[in-house]
């Protein structure tokens, strides 16, 4: 079941979307923007302001729901599973803000909230371990970027990937003495 699946919480996320109106996040990027938050170094400070890009502030239920939610995330990370996105794990796929790259997207607008935090420990790590996310959501002109866009097969590799990569920067932030599975030495 996908952590993020309580009706009653959507309903007030959904409702609040609709009324926020089109400078609002869609649902699948306000799920990358909980993921992002969840898994990161620190909740960064106005992360729900970010949901509707409005100057009032967010009603208390629908800050309580996304907090929440937020909150689910890590719990289902933290007991080591994966989280199930709301959109299908294709990277060429376009589906007008419901798509994968609405959902990097949408995380990366978390990480770009509290950038510095995100690359302290280990800057070039932190960079490959974030690149599908950067490179999904279409978010660098970089030509050698563009060039690994036309690996189809890499790409949806890549995407693929994405619900075992937040595992991994979940515990690379919140567990960094965890052993790393992929040391068998």
């Amino acid at each position: 079941m996908d952590s993020l699946d309580n009706p009653a919480l959507r309903k007030q996320i959904d409702d609040f979307i609709r009324e926020a109106g089109e400078d609002a996040l869609t649902w699948v990027e306000i799920h990358g923007l909980l993921c992002a938050a969840a898994v990161g170094p620190q909740l960064p400070d106005q992360w729900q302001q970010v949901c509707h890009a409005g100057e009032a502030p967010i009603p208390p239920a629908v800050a309580a729901a996304l907090a929440s939610l937020r909150d689910r995330v890590a719990a289902t990370l933290g007991a080591g599973e994966r989280i199930q996105l709301p959109c299908r794990l294709d990277p060429y796929a376009d589906d007008e803000g419901n798509d994968l790259a609405s959902w990097c997207a949408g995380f990366m607008a978390g990480v770009f909230m509290q950038e510095e935090a995100w690359y302290e420990i280990d800057e070039e790590q932190m960079a490959n371990l974030l690149l599908p996310f950067v490179l999904i959501a279409g978010l660098d002109e970089d030509p050698d970027l563009d060039a690994l866009w036309q690996d189809s097969k890499l790409v949806r590799q890549m995407a693929l990937g994405l619900p075992e990569l937040l595992e991994e920067l979940f515990l690379h932030f919140h567990a960094p003495d965890a052993p790393d599975e992929r040391d068998d030495s």
